[in-house]
Parts: structure tokens; C-alpha cells; sequence
């Protein structure tokens, strides 16, 4: 898995109108042996009109990539999501979308800055990418 490729298919995903869930995990469909046109049709409500205060669809496409990955019982997928969940926090704080919307400057990891992702949504989404890579990586490991 390539972190760079993960990111930029996101990054474009979301440029040709995917919202935040849908960008995260058709970057992922080759992995996980899904079309495009499933992972589109699994994520459509689970991004962008989500701003009533519902969890980030960055965070909620990753835990889809996570679950198709590491299928477990239900205790060892929820210590996965917490653990993604709080590292997607620990860059930008909030986990709602609404809420993370209202923050005017948010600081997006490197590969944010070295694919020039400039808007709100394309800054949480790569970062969310990078983040799940990094967490793959790490869990694969284990």
C-alpha cells in the first residue's frame, strides 16, 4: 500500500464532487476487493450534508477501510475505531463534523502539504488517509 497513491486517489476522488466517506473508501477498493461503484453506493450518506453534528465522514470512511481489513469481534473493532478515532483527534481535536467545520485554520499532516490540499474537507480527508495508512501499517505489524 502506498501512502502517497492512497492519498492523491482521495484528494481526486473528492475533487470530482465524492464527499468525505466516499473519497476515503474508494481509495481503498482494490484492497478490499470492492468496485468503485460499491464503495460510492455503501458511503453516499455517510459524508458531505453530514454538518448537523454527526461524526466526521473522514472518520467513518476510515472505519469502514479498517473493518474490511481486520474483520473482528465486536470488542477488538471497537478498541480499532477508539484508537483511530483518537489519533484523527489528536491533529484536529474535534470529531463531529459540524464542529469541525467551524475551526477556521486546521493544520493537516504533510502529505496535506506536499499534495497542495488547500480546502477544509480535502485537508481532513487526506489527513484521514494518512492516518489510516500509517494505523494499517501499524496493525498489519502486529
Amino acid at each position: 500500500m502506498n501512502k502517497r497513491d492512497k492519498c492523491t486517489a482521495a484528494r481526486d476522488y473528492h475533487n470530482r464532487g465524492c464527499n468525505c466517506a466516499q473519497s476515503i473508501l474508494t481509495a481503498f477498493h482494490e484492497e478490499m476487493g470492492l468496485t468503485e461503484k460499491q464503495c460510492l453506493a455503501l458511503t453516499s450518506g455517510l459524508g458531505g450534508g453530514m454538518r448537523c453534528g454527526s461524526i466526521c465522514g473522514a472518520i467513518s470512511g476510515g472505519i469502514l477501510v479498517l473493518g474490511m481489513f481486520f474483520p473482528a469481534d465486536k470488542r477488538r473493532m471497537t478498541q480499532i475505531t477508539q484508537e483511530y478515532i483518537r489519533r484523527f483527534r489528536e491533529r484536529f481535536v474535534d470529531r463531529d463534523c459540524a464542529d469541525l467545520l467551524k475551526r477556521k485554520a486546521l493544520a493537516g499532516t504533510q502529505m496535506v502539504q506536499e499534495l497542495g490540499v488547500t480546502d477544509h474537507c480535502g485537508i481532513l480527508i487526506v489527513s484521514a488517509v494518512e492516518i489510516l495508512c500509517d494505523y494499517i501499517t501499524e496493525l498489519k505489524g502486529e
